[in-house]
């Protein structure tokens, strides 16, 4: 009688493990359901924000550059009419027009995936060419580094990373300070970090800003850095942010 005792109560003991195990396994799985349908709903919603997006911007893009080619025709004839704060006037509206242009890009270019091509390019050129489309003013200061190094990448991409990069410096600056871009090599990867003397990105954003549509800009599209992500991998690098000081380090093979 007492081992038929013992032996209910090791019975009992055991459906209670397994009891505990199952109920563990079903809250993991669970969890795990959530997140994935979580997943799959915000990448439906993505594509869907893309195409439509894709399709607004193509609609927007003929308009702008008839108004950026007249604005450009008629810059030195109204320049030389008009005074100071005319002059101030006409520059916000070139440089709307640059910006509505910016975010179309961005846009196109979130929706597109076109393929890489690879080539033996200059990276300080690269940088240099990166730095026409960047937005800067005399209180800022972009050091580039004194040595050059080849690499092996699509430039006209990597150029766009770049140039992406240094204009969110130059807007964590607010008219004041330095970004320096610094280049440095091992046997395998080349890397290159843009780093600015701003006040640094909150710690709650640290997490969220290579994710779609999360900006702090007052204007734009938060695709920029989500874009840069995806041309580095395609690159088989990756790229990755530190803070005081800000610091956004990309990485890339060499081959």
């Amino acid at each position: 009688m007492g081992i038929s005792i013992k032996k209910e109560k090791e019975l009992e003991k055991r459906l209670s493990i397994m009891q505990k195990q199952l109920v563990e396994q079903n809250e993991t799985l669970l969890t795990q359901v959530k997140d994935k349908t979580a997943e799959l709903v915000k990448s439906e919603r993505l594509a869907t924000i893309g195409t439509m997006a894709s399709r607004i911007a193509h609609d927007l893009k003929q308009p702008l550059t008839i108004m950026q080619t007249y604005a450009d025709m008629l810059n030195p004839e109204i320049i030389s009419k008009l005074d100071y704060k005319d002059k101030e006037k006409w520059f916000r509206i070139q440089n709307s027009i640059l910006d509505m242009n910016r975010i179309i890009e961005d846009v196109l270019d979130f929706a597109r995936t076109s393929e890489i091509k690879k080539k033996k390019s200059s990276l300080l050129r690269i940088l240099r060419l990166a730095m026409n489309h960047v937005k800067t003013t005399y209180g800022i200061t972009i050091n580039l580094p004194e040595k050059d190094i080849s690499l092996n990448c699509d430039a006209r991409k990597m150029e766009g990373v770049i140039s992406n990069l240094l204009n969110n410096a130059v807007h964590a600056l607010d008219g004041q300070g330095e970004i320096d871009i610094t280049i440095s090599t091992d046997s395998n990867f080349i890397t290159i970090q843009v780093k600015d003397s701003g006040i640094g990105i909150p710690k709650e954003n640290l997490e969220k800003i290579f994710e779609p549509m999360f900006t702090t800009k007052k204007t734009g599209t938060g695709l920029g850095l989500v874009i840069c992500k995806s041309i580095v991998e395609q690159h088989g690098g990756s790229i990755s942010v530190t803070n005081k000081p800000t610091t956004f380090t990309v990485t890339l093979p060499i081959q």
